[in-house]
């Protein structure tokens, strides 16, 4: 799985979201999309199977069509499974 972070600053508005988006993102891989927020700003959490990294310029463009430059985009660089099954319980 793919996931990229859109962090978008002061000058690129508010991230569009809705069907026709969802449809658009989904034609590129992504199947979630997590909003986040703080006091200082938003992200925005791309996840997908299918989602090529190489194509985040264009999932960019959809998620902001204003075309502001200033969206920083973080991109996975390692993914760790937590489970139970790795637990060591001490006696």
């Amino acid at each position: 799985m793919s996931t990229a972070m859109l962090i978008p600053g002061p000058d690129a508005g508010e991230p569009v979201v809705g069907p026709g988006v969802a449809d658009r993102l989904a034609a590129l891989g992504v199947t979630h999309v997590s909003l986040l927020r703080d006091p200082d700003g938003i992200g925005i959490v791309l996840e997908g199977w299918a989602f090529d990294p190489a194509r985040i310029d264009e999932a960019v463009r959809v998620v902001f069509p204003a075309g502001d430059s200033t969206i920083r985009i973080l991109h996975e660089v390692e993914r760790v499974a937590v489970t139970v099954a790795n637990m060591i319980k001490e006696v």
